[in-house]
């Protein structure tokens, strides 16, 4: 009998009768293994991270230069609060005699003879190069800076083609934002710095250059070194 019994016993065992017990008293699974499913910890290490601590990862700043920016409107140029500099586009040979330049010559003589004599003593080499030019005590309320963008060399049937113009606008455009740039570091009382910017628009008349071109041109220009941002340009009614 107990031969007997311990055959039976060897055979239930053989055959899987009875299902061994693992080390920590639980019936082992006999049953093919299945794929596991990842932990949190694993997820979040294969994963790619988005943000830590519910923060938003911050991107490259890709952002463009700041360009020049012109408002336009309508009205007088010359009804500007003291200190505002205007600007307007010249020939290289001391001349302000039509067009808008003459209307600078009769409000701001002194201005016309800075001007002229900045003509006298450079000539044509003041092409695509700016002049700044300070308002003085005797200018009553107004006290404006005049700003002369060098344009054209010459003027009527000698002035510069269209093309030449437009790249002297953007080169003397430059020197002028420079100009003002190192005028208000010298300048050190906010009285006597450049204040708001007004134009006209520039080479449209006697350059017979149209407005739209000269347009696209100054707002391309990267102001991003410049103290100067914006512009109001203003013309006749």
């Amino acid at each position: 009998m107990v031969t007997r019994s311990l055959r039976s016993t060897a055979k239930r065992e053989h055959t899987g009768g009875t299902s061994p017990i693992t080390n920590h008293g639980e019936k082992a699974n006999d049953q093919p293994p299945t794929k596991r499913a990842k932990t949190t910890k694993e997820r979040q290490t294969t994963s790619t991270p988005t943000s830590t601590n519910h923060e938003t990862i911050q991107q490259p700043d890709t952002a463009q230069p700041r360009t020049l920016k012109l408002t336009e409107k309508t009205g007088d140029i010359f009804a500007a609060p003291p200190n505002t500099l205007l600007i307007h586009a010249c020939n290289c040979e001391g001349s302000w005699v039509a067009g808008i330049a003459k209307a600078f010559h009769d409000r701001y003589p002194h201005a016309y003879d800075a001007y002229a004599a900045h003509c006298d003593e450079h000539s044509h080499s003041l092409f695509g190069q700016a002049q700044l030019i300070p308002p003085r005590d005797d200018d009553g309320d107004s006290k404006h800076f005049v700003g002369c963008l060098f344009t054209s060399r010459s003027k009527g049937r000698k002035k510069d083609s269209p093309g030449r113009i437009l790249g002297a606008t953007r080169l003397a455009m430059e020197d002028l934002l420079s100009k003002v740039d190192e005028w208000n570091v010298k300048a050190g009382d906010v009285g006597e710095k450049v204040g708001e910017v007004r134009i006209c628009q520039i080479n449209s008349g006697l350059f017979a250059v149209p407005w739209v071109e000269t347009k696209a041109v100054l707002e391309s220009i990267d102001v991003s070194g410049f103290d100067v941002k914006e512009i109001k340009v203003v013309s006749r009614e």
